[in-house]
């Protein structure tokens, strides 16, 4: 029985209403529940005038446990998904074929130095971005960061600047398969019909499903990780003349620490320090795509409690794999290897250009360069998933950006879930001519988004401290905050800006001029682009008037967001 029943009692002849209340939940904490939902319930019909809130209002208050997501999304990926692809998103062709470049340029110790440096600002900037994350999981990632906390033309450009990213990713991760598969079919018309495979085939492992996206990248995620471990074991024990007595014992590290030839410059201190700074920029391409874990938040089982687990694991990814194997290729191969310099000449495009190949040369094995090439070509497919994964999810956060804040995302084509991935589909094919070059471009696209990142992220902070959200009770915090993150700005920015400093050596070079620093006007480009079109919520978000609704339970009670306080409502004390 709902609500109060009234009956008539005859007493004395005298009509006495009688009232029976019904029957009441009988435990506190079942009362609680029962009244937080009928004001979970008001705040959803209550309307909104949070032109900066981006986020589906029909699930905000889902429970963490729910399998239903924004937008017609569901939270399907679990934690072994999440983490093994947090832990193997970012090992790609980058770091199988492309650290033999690194070495060339720095020489062993500042190849190993360059990465380290930037390592270390990468798992600082990620720390940022997952106390973001974990605060608030959605489908936008870092996109709505950049609605929310700094203004609406912001989170624009950074979607654009997302899109470059992963879009240019795409095509360069499929051109190397095709090419990879080069190392056993040397025909090269056949390269066409490997690209348009391979690509259809990302396309359907996305189109498929979260859940079944999840497992597939699950397997591929292992067996990268396990080939990585596998060339960090084979390098130690090659090191120390474990294979056919071949003994280098790191004397690269004493012998030629730095490139003292680097672009043929004087004096030697100045090409040891250009060769070191190249190592920086090209680290930047190795460690990009690490910041995509935040895009499948919204997609995650219990987001909140999968992101931190996901997060917690950036620094061991980093010196447990990255700097391992840095280490390793450093240890065994010289800079001024034939072996090596004739790998690097082939653009990193097949398994003979991997430095471990060239180590398997030195030491006399011949099996291992075609399961490398195998291994490689699996990781470049998952890698090209985890892109058109995020070109998907940043151009739906982006749809829902570009309407009004009460207006539902599927009401336009871009919008509608059913063809979101048709758009990438189509974005992949017009960059697919522009594949073999975007090297030189992704490196600047990354920088800005681990900029603008860390700059949501000071916004954030300052904005839990003027709202009265204590940070103590946040799930994920990182440390020395806000320093960290402005270290990371500041750090990011010099590289940025530098980047493209061999177009001015010896004679100025228009086309690495180009590719170096494009993307800064494109950026600036579509900020100034939103401001024209979308006059109506522009601007920056005032501190105060930030939406942290989203945040988990505990940090918001006793605050503004806290719906049971504003309606008398007390939270039970649960003991043991």
């Amino acid at each position: 029985m709902s609500g109060d029943s009234t009956f008539t009692a005859a007493m004395g002849g005298v009509d006495v209403p009688l009232t029976i209340e019904p029957v009441l939940p009988t435990t506190v904490g079942e009362v609680y529940e029962e009244k937080k939902a009928d004001l979970v319930q008001e705040a959803l019909a209550a309307p909104t005038s949070n032109a900066r809130d981006f986020t589906d209002p029909a699930v905000r208050f889902e429970s963490e446990t729910t399998h239903r997501g924004e937008f017609g999304t569901r939270r399907d990926l679990k934690p072994r998904h999440v983490s093994m692809i947090a832990v193997a998103g970012t090992i790609g062709t980058g770091l199988f074929l492309g650290s033999g470049a690194s070495l060339v340029n720095g020489g062993p110790v500042g190849f190993f130095l360059g990465y380290a440096i930037v390592g270390s600002f990468v798992g600082m900037m990620m720390y940022c971005l997952g106390e973001m994350t974990v605060y608030s999981p959605n489908i936008g990632g870092f996109i709505e960061m950049g609605n929310k906390y700094i203004s609406p033309e912001v989170g624009f450009a950074m979607g654009i600047n997302s899109i470059l990213q992963y879009g240019l990713a795409i095509p360069a991760e499929i051109s190397a398969i095709a090419v990879m598969i080069g190392y056993w079919d040397p025909v090269t018309s056949h390269v066409p019909v490997y690209i348009a495979v391979f690509l259809l085939v990302s396309i359907g492992i996305n189109l498929v499903g979260i859940k079944f996206y999840g497992e597939v990248e699950f397997v591929l995620a292992g067996v990268k990780v396990l080939m990585l471990l596998a060339l960090i074991l084979f390098g130690l024990i090659a090191d120390v003349g474990g294979i056919n007595h071949v003994y280098t014992g790191g004397r690269y590290w004493r012998e030629e620490p730095f490139n003292d030839t680097f672009e043929n410059l004087s004096p030697v201190s100045l090409a040891r320090f250009l060769g070191f700074w190249k190592v920086l920029t090209q680290a930047a391409f190795a460690f990009g795509g690490i910041e995509s874990i935040a895009v499948i938040a919204g997609e995650a089982h219990n987001p909140r409690r999968t992101m931190r687990m996901a997060v917690r694991t950036v620094f061991y990814r980093i010196v447990g794999l990255y700097l391992l194997t840095v280490l390793m290729i450093g240890l065994n191969i010289s800079q001024h290897s034939s072996d090596l310099l004739s790998a690097v000449a082939m653009g990193g495009s097949t398994a003979a250009s991997s430095p471990f190949v060239v180590i398997c040369q030195q030491v006399g094995v011949k099996v291992l360069p075609s399961v490398i090439n195998a291994v490689v070509m699996t990781s470049a497919l998952s890698a090209c998933n985890e892109n058109v994964y995020a070109v998907s999810r940043i151009l739906l956060a982006m749809a829902r950006q570009m309407l009004s804040p009460d207006e539902p995302a599927g009401s336009t084509v871009l919008g509608n879930r059913s063809v979101i991935l048709l758009w990438t589909l189509g974005l992949s094919l017009c960059l697919e001519r522009f594949g073999a070059g975007v090297h030189l471009a992704l490196q600047p696209v990354r920088l800005i988004a681990w900029i603008t990142v860390c700059a949501c992220y000071t916004r954030f902070k300052r904005a839990l401290l003027v709202q009265g959200v204590d940070r103590s009770k946040l799930l994920l915090r990182g440390w020395c905050q806000p320093y960290m993150a402005w270290a990371c700005i500041v750090s990011f920015t010099i590289i940025l800006v530098f980047n493209g400093f061999t177009a001015f050596l010896h004679q100025f070079s228009v086309s690495d001029f180009f590719a170096s620093y494009i993307t800064l006007p494109v950026f600036g480009l579509c900020w100034i682009g939103f401001r024209l079109v979308k006059k109506d919520v522009i601007g920056m978000a005032r501190l105060e008037d930030i939406d942290l609704s989203n945040g988990p339970e505990q940090a918001l009670r006793e605050t503004r967001y806290d719906l049971t306080a504003a309606h008398g409502l007390v939270q039970p004390v649960v003991k043991g």
